[in-house]
């Protein structure tokens, strides 16, 4: 991507909130391998750790589907939508969106866990709680607490594994400036190819409760190597090789972040900041419904055909969907060249032509409908870090992301009132809800004009935010 114009500096930079790292990464052991190496065996921990694996969301609802989980809630006379009853659908559908909300507060959480622990304890202590999440998917049944186990098992992997993928842009730092970008977009993509993991659930013979405990042990192998792997702290500077941690037990310099308010209070006056906020947590709210509903209209447009709807919710939807990374690359091409306006442009259609294809009962109409919602995910993520790379200053990165999840967070919460209002209220009819959705990312094409686009805008926007912060200072 282009170089961000340069901005200023806010009042308090993000390096004087916190108190300095003495701990040097060489000194952790004698076992030295080329970065290259490192960043192969972070990539692997990403692909069966991180929590993208809760994005290949189908394979796991064909399976609880398979095994009956909150069909005791069923009415013996109850119509049946798709393969599943209204109250069965609902608690199919928290699963998903529980857990995809969860990765708004694990983006916070971990970020500060980051600063504050270090790489190595973050990842250690998020990968503790995947074990936790792949023991409650094993042993968790509907019929104990309500299936409370299967939905907070399903988050909690999300939760855990987000610190072994933001950990792993640690190690990217190793490599010079140019190399970065690249390396990062793998990274990135690979948060979405960990969704295909659980496809190997429609292998012959497995079973919930093997599948789940196997990988719960397969995280503790991963939880021993994470522990060489990653730095105490974090990584400083460019380098052909890497100190490994190791074995070596020690309590890393926590960092105490004074407080993210001052860094962030110097950006609160920008109004794209206020707009991209309202974009990102109504259009994630936006993906994190339609992710859960998928399966559910699937199999309502399968035309009595259950064969055929397995079809493309074990396999065809997890396939289509996390290959965001496919397009990744043509969309940092569009923002480097004509910057991030038309790709804001290109998220809002994209997400309007995914609910109307929604809308359409046919398969065929679904089968685009994955496409376009792939594409849509992939405009939209990649937006959200260029956004703030490009028209952020560095000292407060941290602070934006931080905000924008949050706001992620608090609008997502209300699919807990959509989802039992289509099943219960609405006879299993997604055309409400949809349009309620679609109505607010309409009337942001007429926003547009707030987001910064190119460098001449950010220049502008940095003048307008210097004006700002020496008009606080005269006035203190």
């Amino acid at each position: 991507m282009a170089e961000p114009s340069p901005l200023p500096s806010p009042d308090v930079s993000y390096a004087s909130l916190t108190e300095l790292r003495e701990v040097d990464q060489r000194s952790m052991s004698r076992w030295h391998v080329s970065r290259t190496v490192a960043i192969v065996v972070a990539a692997v921990l990403v692909v069966l750790c991180s929590g993208g694996l809760i994005l290949g969301f189908g394979p796991v609802y064909s399976l609880l589907v398979d095994e009956g989980q909150w069909s005791e809630l069923c009415a013996p006379d109850e119509e049946i939508s798709g393969v599943t009853c209204a109250k069965q659908e609902v608690k199919l559908q928290y699963i998903y969106s529980t857990s995809f909300l969860c990765l708004s507060f694990a983006n916070v959480a971990s970020g500060i866990s980051l600063d504050v622990m270090g790489a190595r304890h973050t990842v250690c202590l998020g990968l503790v709680i995947s074990v936790l999440g792949n023991i409650l998917l094993a042993f968790g049944q509907s019929t104990a607490d309500d299936g409370v186990s299967i939905i907070a098992g399903y988050s909690l992997v999300g939760i855990g594994g987000y610190g072994v993928y933001i950990s792993a842009f640690q190690l990217v730092l190793l490599f010079p400036p140019e190399q970065q970008g690249r390396i990062t977009s793998i990274l990135s993509g690979l948060f979405n190819f960990s969704g295909y993991v659980y496809l190997l659930l429609e292998i012959p013979g497995i079973t919930r409760k093997g599948f789940f405990l196997g990988y719960a042990v397969l995280v503790v192998v991963c939880l021993a190597v994470a522990f060489v792997l990653f730095p105490l702290n974090s990584v400083s500077s460019t380098s052909e090789t890497y100190t490994l941690s190791g074995f070596t037990i020690k309590w890393p310099v926590v960092t105490k972040p004074k407080s993210m308010w001052p860094a962030l209070r110097s950006q609160l006056g920008r109004k794209d900041l206020w707009f991209f906020a309202l974009f990102f947590g109504w259009v994630s709210t936006i993906n994190a419904f339609i992710g859960g509903a998928i399966p559910n209209i699937i199999y309502k447009n399968d035309g009595d055909d259950e064969s055929l709807g397995d079809l493309y919710v074990s396999y065809l939807q997890p396939l289509i969907t996390n290959g965001t990374f496919l397009y990744t690359p043509l969309l940092g091409w569009i923002i480097d060249k004509y910057g991030c306006r038309i790709v804001l442009f290109i998220t809002l259609l994209a997400t309007h032509v995914v609910i109307a294809l929604l809308l359409a009962p046919s398969l065929t109409a679904q089968t685009f409908m994955l496409i376009i919602f792939a594409f849509e995910q992939s405009a939209f993520y990649t937006l959200q870090f260029a956004y703030v790379l490009l028209t952020f200053p560095a000292e407060v990165y941290g602070s934006v992301q931080a905000f924008l999840a949050a706001c992620s967070f608090l609008m997502g919460l209300l699919n807990y009132a959509f989802t039992p209002w289509v099943q219960n209220g609405l006879d299993g009819s997604y055309l409400v809800v949809l349009l309620i959705m679609a109505a607010p990312v309409l009337a942001m094409y007429f926003f547009m004009g707030l987001i910064r686009n190119d460098s001449g805008d950010l220049k502008e926007g940095a003048a307008v935010d210097e004006e700002l912060e020496q008009g606080k200072l005269s006035i203190h």
